[in-house]
């Protein structure tokens, strides 16, 4: 595996773009490389720089494997530049992969090649899912919703109307909304600033530890999204057995571990996502509906076969390959 090197100035856990989408950054180090596996991190690359890379690998000899995570970018509103890439990449990949059998319609439907369909890994470790959400869930009162703004990105739904018809249409409960204290200049907090219900607090980026601890003493976590297609965040509610209600955009449906985990809503419809909410609230706790290290097994078994084949076709030998990836 090729780390990138850190750019300077970047904060510890910061995300940045891989170099290695760099068609000349690639070549530099063609020869210790047999595939690459891409997931997302790539929509600051025009459809033409994309379609250099493409070329690079097929030229250089290095597989290329895509996870269509995204089949809608959360962070764009237009999605023109987007299907641009997702047509580039998704033909040119010798193994294509996405998260839900939804989505892998979609994938064949768009661009002609059916993905292998490999489900999104736990976000928290098992035995520390099991014990915080222990901890909690004799506590939970039935009643407590949580939405998580974070840093306000673009497919969050910025309307305060959706918030309140949310909290009213949904009475039996008591809706809380997280949103990083970096965003308090946002003019949905500002609109927020005096309410009571939903109550709102302000706070800095959490690490995940307090993160986990916060979010499973909730019963129910709300997905405020305009558009996507899968949801880590999602997965992390459910390791620590919280309802999640999500849009009916996207696939988010499709990352039910078992009924009722996942409650849609009409996106962008607060009154939607109050009886979405009411019908979680319901149905009480659902502790994950499988077993998550067998699971986990599966998926790096399955990125095993992918990744053999690679080595099988590739000019190269495989090595040190991340088994499992960010999914």
């Amino acid at each position: 595996m090729v780390a990138p090197a850190v750019p300077p100035g970047a904060r510890p856990g910061q995300w940045f773009p891989h170099p290695l989408l760099d068609p000349a950054a690639l070549s530099d180090h063609a020869r210790s490389i047999d595939a690459v596996h891409l997931h997302f991190g790539f929509e600051h690359r025009t459809p033409a720089q994309v379609r250099t890379f493409v070329t690079s690998c097929r030229e250089l000899g290095i597989e290329l494997i895509l996870t269509v995570h995204d089949l809608d970018n959360p962070h764009l509103v237009d999605q023109t530049s987007h299907y641009a890439r997702l047509s580039e990449l998704v033909p040119a990949a010798r193994h294509v992969v996405t998260l839900t059998d939804s989505a892998a319609f979609e994938v064949e439907a768009l661009y002609g090649s059916r993905p292998a369909v490999i489900p999104h890994p736990f976000v928290v470790a098992p035995p520390l899912a099991f014990q915080i959400a222990s901890r909690h869930m004799p506590h939970r009162t039935g009643r407590k919703v949580c939405i998580f703004l974070k840093d306000v990105r673009a497919n969050t739904v910025t309307d305060p109307a959706f918030f309140l018809d949310l909290a009213h249409g949904a009475p039996e409960t008591e809706v809380h909304v997280f949103a990083h204290r970096s965003s308090a200049e946002h003019p949905l907090l500002h609109a927020m600033d005096r309410w009571t219900h939903p109550r709102v607090h302000l706070h800095e980026r959490m690490p995940d530890r307090l993160l986990h601890e916060t979010l499973a003493a909730f019963d129910v976590a709300v997905l405020p999204y305009l558009r996507g297609s899968h949801s880590g965040w999602l997965e992390m509610c459910r390791d620590l057995s919280v309802t999640v209600v999500a849009p009916d955009c996207g696939h988010y449906g499709g990352q039910a571990d078992r009924h009722g985990a996942i409650q849609l809503y009409s996106t962008g419809d607060g009154s939607s996502a109050a009886s979405a909410v009411s019908r979680a609230i319901a149905l009480g706790p659902l502790s994950f509906g499988g077993d998550r290290l067998a699971q986990h097994q599966q998926i790096l078994g399955a990125h095993r076969l992918i990744y053999s084949d690679a080595r099988r076709h590739g000019p190269r030998r495989l090595q040190n390959t991340p088994l499992g990836g960010d999914q």
